[in-house]
Parts: C-alpha cells; sequence; structure tokens
C-alpha cells in the first residue's frame, strides 16, 4: 500500500526592516537594472510607458445612491509592468508600523475596522484625489530618504514608478507606494494620536481614530497636518461617532463593540431577492446573474458577520454549479466586486462610489 505524503506547510514569508530590502542603497544604474534583470537601456527606456485612458466605471443599478464617475487612469505596459510587479514583491516584504491596514497580506477593511472595537468614539477623514496629490517629489524623497539611494538613482526610482508627477492609478505597485510616500504624513498623525491615547490606522486614504474623547479640535489639528504633506481632507465625509451611534468604518459598522454588516448592503441584498423572486426590476440580468450576484454579497456578509456564513455557503454552493453550467455552455460569470475589477477602477473599495 502506498502511503500518501504529508503536504508541506508553506511557511509564511517573515517580513525584513527596509535596511534588508534588494532596493535599499542601490548605488549604480546598474545594479538598478540587475534588480528587475534588465540592461540600463532597457530600464530607460521603459520610463514613462503607460496606457493612459479614462474610464466610467460601470453602474450597479442596485446601488441607489451616487452613480460613479469617470476616473483618469494610467497603467504601466510591457516592460515597466514587469518592473512595477518587481518593486512591490520586494516591498511587501518590508516592516511596517501596525497602524498600516492596506495593500498587504494580513490587512483588510474588516481588519481595519476591528482595530477600533473597544473605541467609545471614533472620527474617519478621507485624504481627496490621495493617489493624484502624491507627487514624484514624494516618491523620490522615499527612495532617496528610506531606501539611502543617491540622488541621481532615486530619480530613476521615481521616473519609473510614477507617471504625470504623481502615483499611476492604473499600477498594481500604487496602493503600497502611495503609504511609502506618504508614511512622514502617517508617522506624524500616528504620533499625535498616541499623545492623545487615541487609536490609529490608515487603510489607503481612509483615516480613522478612535479613542475615550475625539474633541473637533483634534479633527482640526489632523487636518492642518494632512495639508502640511501637501494633501487635502475631504471635509464632507469628515464624521465624529459618539458613544452611543453606530461607527461607519470602511464599509462596515461598528454598533455596542460589534463588527455588523452596513445597511446598504442589506438594501441590494433585498432588491436582488425581489428581482429573483419577479417581483422587482431585474435590470437586464438573468436569473443565473442574479444568483451569482447574491452569492457575493451574501459571502461578503458572512465575512464580516458569521450568522450569514450558513446562508452564504448555501448560494455560494449555487454559483459553483452555476460556473460548470456556464464554462460548458461557453459563458462566464463574474462578480461585479472581485478583486481584478476593483484594480480596474483606480484601487476604489466598492462602498466609496455608494
Amino acid at each position: 500500500m502506498r502511503l500518501k505524503c504529508a503536504k508541506k506547510i508553506k511557511q509564511e514569508k517573515k517580513s525584513y526592516d527596509i535596511s534588508q530590502s534588494a532596493l535599499y542603497k542601490t548605488s549604480s544604474k546598474s545594479k538598478l537594472a540587475a534588480i528587475y534583470s534588465l540592461s540600463v537601456p532597457q530600464l530607460l527606456n521603459s520610463i514613462g510607458d503607460f496606457k493612459c485612458f479614462e474610464m466610467t466605471p460601470k453602474p450597479d443599478p442596485f446601488n441607489i445612491g451616487k452613480q460613479p464617475k469617470p476616473r483618469w487612469v494610467q497603467k504601466p505596459k510591457g516592460k515597466l509592468l514587469a518592473i512595477h510587479e518587481r518593486t512591490l514583491k520586494l516591498l511587501r516584504c518590508v516592516q511596517v508600523p501596525g497602524y498600516m491596514q492596506s495593500a498587504l497580506k494580513g490587512t483588510s477593511y474588516k481588519r481595519n475596522a476591528e482595530s477600533h472595537l473597544a473605541g467609545r468614539m471614533v472620527a474617519t477623514l478621507d485624504i481627496s484625489s490621495f493617489f493624484r496629490s502624491t507627487t514624484k517629489s514624494q516618491v523620490f524623497n522615499f527612495f532617496r530618504d528610506r531606501l539611502e539611494c543617491p540622488g541621481d538613482i532615486a530619480r530613476v526610482y521615481a521616473d519609473l514608478v510614477t507617471c504625470d508627477d504623481c502615483i499611476p492609478t492604473g499600477s498594481p505597485l500604487s496602493p503600497l507606494l502611495s503609504y511609502y510616500a506618504n508614511k512622514p504624513l502617517f508617522d506624524e498623525l500616528s504620533a499625535l494620536a498616541k499623545s492623545l491615547n487615541l487609536n490609529f490606522t490608515c487603510y489607503f486614504d481612509d483615516l480613522t481614530f478612535s479613542g475615550d474623547t475625539i474633541k473637533q479640535d483634534f479633527l482640526w489639528k489632523v487636518e492642518r497636518i494632512i495639508k502640511k504633506y501637501g494633501h487635502s481632507a475631504a471635509s464632507k465625509k469628515t464624521r465624529i461617532f459618539g458613544p452611543d451611534t453606530p461607527k461607519h468604518i470602511t464599509g462596515t459598522v461598528i454598533e455596542n463593540g460589534v463588527l455588523k454588516v452596513p445597511n446598504i448592503r442589506f438594501r441590494k441584498i433585498r432588491l436582488i431577492k425581489s428581482a429573483l423572486a419577479g417581483k422587482g426590476n431585474s435590470f437586464g440580468f438573468s436569473e443565473n446573474q442574479l444568483k451569482y450576484k447574491l452569492g457575493g454579497l451574501l459571502g461578503e456578509a458572512a465575512y464580516l458577520d458569521s450568522d450569514f456564513k450558513s446562508l452564504a455557503d448555501e448560494y455560494n454552493r449555487n454559483v459553483r454549479e452555476l460556473n460548470l453550467i456556464a464554462l460548458g455552455n461557453g459563458e462566464a460569470y463574474r462578480s461585479p466586486s472581485s478583486p481584478s475589477e476593483v484594480a480596474d477602477e483606480s484601487f476604489i473599495p466598492p462602498w466609496k462610489t455608494e
């Protein structure tokens, strides 16, 4: 009898200090090119190789609210895309502060919100046009000051990973690079929070603070710091949630210290169920497509609240069956909120279009 080999447990990669990165203290263009397995001419010729276009995300008819706005997207192509992907791979292994809750394995919008479960009060702010307002100069400073590269090499790095003097919205590197380029800003906000016994996290351009007491003058201080680093806060989105108020944080709701599914998700679920029952508008979606959308929403609900797990599992089994049928018919079904589509939509989380 042949014994089955035990599956090897895949060890998770350990993070290291930035001084251990292959990008650290790149001393010449030849060494820089070697990091990407390119010649110097190939490296330099790839600068600026972006596909730029305007894109309007597809509206979700089951989202009753603001229609998505057109976005200008810059996507790296060819060798430049490989350069961005390689840089991302190297930076992902670098240790980051605990307040960083995005763009890395083990982080998520759920974990970001969970960091504030114990907060009696919560304040949230949103940085306007975060990628567009993160300049090439800030990216250059990161490579020169944090990675300690000579000025001419830091300039090449900055030229490679930026477009039109800012971080490109369509690069896989941009979410993590936006953190490193703005780390001095986030560090100062973290220090301010600690000085007042507040907890701070950042999820892309969403800033969240929690603690026993948060006053309006604290938010003014935060907005002044944001302005000092060349950004501006979306003042209409700045909010303070009191002790007895449901707290809306990055696509979730905290109520009585418990993470819950936002009401807007339930509204979508009700509308899709109504369409499936023939009592509501299906907006041209087939029955199978509606079931697939509903399965995705229930899966997201189960991710936030385990009470939805059994219901989500049932629908996900239906989705898998539908996929098999669809593949047999040469069709394909895909959730509108899949990670690939979110990436195509300039890395804007789905709740930001609601």
